[in-house]
């Protein structure tokens, strides 16, 4: 009996024997490929700010205008205090006075108390009743030291001194007696403001007085 043997030979094919499936080794050294950066919105975010730093210093510049033109306003309404020490307390306000003559008659008025029909030596105003069509005329009295016509009644003892000093009543000035006139008239102790509220009938007339004290 005849025994055959065998190779003991793997005959399963060796890698070695199909290079197609060795692995290629690639010897250039390869480039790290970074992912795509997000753009970056800090320019537009400066923008904004500056924009918003230019708008708030433009609001700043109209105000700080602005309040200066009212301190402006305010400073040209106050009154011009006149020239010298003097200073000012209210004496009395509004206090009525009342004339009542007969045509071609006079009656004084003192303003240091008030007082109508007063001694002609002490008196501040004289009032001059006209007859016919002629309208009755006030002057300045013995008592009074200068007087002035003003506008109109908003005026304190500053505001008539002043008046006084620019505009005063000469000698032998008189003022038609109407309805809304105003004088300022200074005597040694006083600064009085006289409205004429009413003009009746041939010498009748109402006034309004303020007076202040003069102190030097």
């Amino acid at each position: 009996m005849s025994v055959f043997r065998t190779t003991n030979t793997n005959s399963t094919p060796s890698r070695d024997q199909y290079p197609i499936n060795r692995l290629t080794e690639i010897d250039e050294p390869t480039e790290r490929i970074d992912p795509p950066r997000k753009r970056s919105r800090t320019p537009f975010v400066l923008v904004l700010l500056t924009l918003f730093a230019l708008n708030v210093a433009g609001v700043a510049i109209f105000f700080a205008w602005r309040a200066g033109e009212l301190a402006r306003a305010a400073l040209a309404k106050q009154p011009v205090a006149p020239g010298g020490p003097e200073s000012f307390d209210v004496a009395y306000a509004r206090e009525p006075l009342r004339v009542q003559v007969g045509c071609a008659a006079v009656m004084n008025l003192d303003l240091d108390e008030p007082r109508a029909n007063s001694i002609e030596p002490v008196s501040d105003l004289r009032y001059d009743s006209r007859c016919g069509d002629q309208p009755p005329r006030l002057s300045l009295g013995p008592g009074a030291t200068a007087g002035a016509q003003v506008p109109d009644s908003d005026l304190d003892a500053a505001g008539c001194a002043r008046a006084i000093r620019t505009s005063p009543l000469g000698p032998g000035a008189s003022v038609e007696v109407r309805k809304g006139a105003v004088l300022c008239v200074q005597t040694t102790t006083r600064m009085v403001l006289v409205e004429i509220t009413e003009v009746g009938r041939t010498g009748t007339a109402g006034m309004r007085a303020t007076s202040w004290k003069v102190a030097g």
